[in-house]
Formats: structure tokens, sequence, C-alpha cells
């Protein structure tokens, strides 16, 4: 799959010498609604680093105990994934990190699209599940295409969000399916081009993330 997002989790000059980088893979790891993340620990100091752990994790989201790591040697990088549920709230989740040389608070707030995973509809269940989340379950947008083609804008909406191409009869038109991470709600995307515009539907029983991945979608689509 497309290896998704990445940033910093925690400087150097912050962290005391310790600096850590996250991706989220977007493998079906955790389990019961978790999002995996792993972490590059990186030691830059000339000691050890020793007792890396996570604490005081806040808010309406819920991790997996993490077993930390025992020891960095002085410049040497470690590996930890973590799994946070983050209960399809759009909120951060903050903890802090800790090792023998102090206690760093950092946050990490995952893109709507990476609280999403992919769901493989027929394209007979996309449409009768679309047709049932009508009204306020359904949001709509639309933006100019650029000349991109069916395949490139496929490629886009997966760049945004874990999803999957449900097949459809109509050429002109692209459909995705996916639910949310923690409760399992559908999010379903259908895309119809012709003559240099894009519509962009997106029909979910999580109504916000709805709103927040059409935003997405339509920016990504027009640049």
């Amino acid at each position: 799959g497309i290896n998704a997002e990445y940033g910093e989790l925690l400087h150097r000059l912050t962290g005391g010498g310790l600096s850590i980088e996250y991706t989220i893979p977007r493998t079906e790891g955790g389990g019961g609604g978790a999002v995996a993340i792993e972490l590059s620990f990186n030691n830059t100091t000339d000691q050890d680093l020793s007792e890396v752990r996570v604490e005081d994790l806040e808010g309406s989201v819920t991790m997996d105990t993490w077993v930390g790591i025992p020891i960095i040697p002085a410049g040497q990088t470690s590996q930890g994934t973590i799994y946070i549920n983050f209960n399809d709230t759009l909120q951060p989740a903050k903890f802090t990190v800790c090792c023998n040389k102090g206690r760093y608070p950092v946050k990490i707030q995952p893109p709507v699209g990476e609280l999403l995973v992919p769901l493989v509809l027929n394209e007979s269940e996309f449409d009768g599940s679309r047709s049932k989340l009508s009204g306020m379950h359904e949001v709509t947008g639309e933006t100019e295409s650029g000349g991109k083609s069916p395949a490139e804008m496929s490629t886009i909406v997966s760049t945004i969000m874990a999803t999957s191409v449900c097949f459809s009869g109509d050429e002109s038109t692209l459909k995705f399916a996916s639910k949310t991470v923690a409760t399992e709600k559908l999010l379903l995307v259908t895309i119809a081009t012709g003559e240099g515009k894009v519509a962009v539907t997106v029909n979910s029983e999580a109504v916000v993330f709805g709103s927040m991945i059409l935003k997405e979608l339509v920016k990504a689509l027009g640049k």
C-alpha cells in the first residue's frame, strides 16, 4: 500500500538529544480499532539513553501497553510501534515520552484519512449502502479536473485516505469504500468526471469525517 503519513514527534533540541519521527504505515495491526504508529527513536547524544517509555496518555484516546525500549546506545536509532485508538475522534493523542534524561510531552494527530480502513464492497453493495446514507450523511463538492485521468484521480484518493477501489460499471464514475477504524462506520466516496469538472460525493455515517474527507479530496483533486 501507500506508505502514508510521516512526521516529527520530538525534536532533538526539545528532547535532550532524543529525536523521534513517526510513520503511519496503514497496516492492519493493532486490531480493536487501533491505528499502528511506527516510531523511530534516534539517540543523537554520546551517552546511552535508557528506559524509554510512554506515559500519561490524555483525552478520549487509548493506547495498547507498549513495552518500551530498555536502552538506545549513543548515536543509535531504535524502532518501536505503538497502537493508539482514537475512538473516531479528531482529537490528538497527547502523551509523555520518558527516559533516564527526562520527560517530554508530545502529541500526534493523524490526518482524517488515516483513521479509516479499506472496505471491499461490490457495486450493488456500494450502491445499496450509499442510498441509505442520504440527507445529513451526504456531502458534495466540485472542482476542476485539470485534465487528470481516472487512474491519477484514483491514486490521489488512495493517498489521502485508506480505502478500497470499488468496481464501477460506469467509466466516468469512480467509487471508493472505507470504514472508520474504531467504530466501523461506513464512508463511501463517489467521483463523477466529465467536461473538465470533478464532482465528489461523500456518504458517511460519521458526519464529521465525511465533511473533512470531502474538503481534503476537493482540494487535492483540484490541484
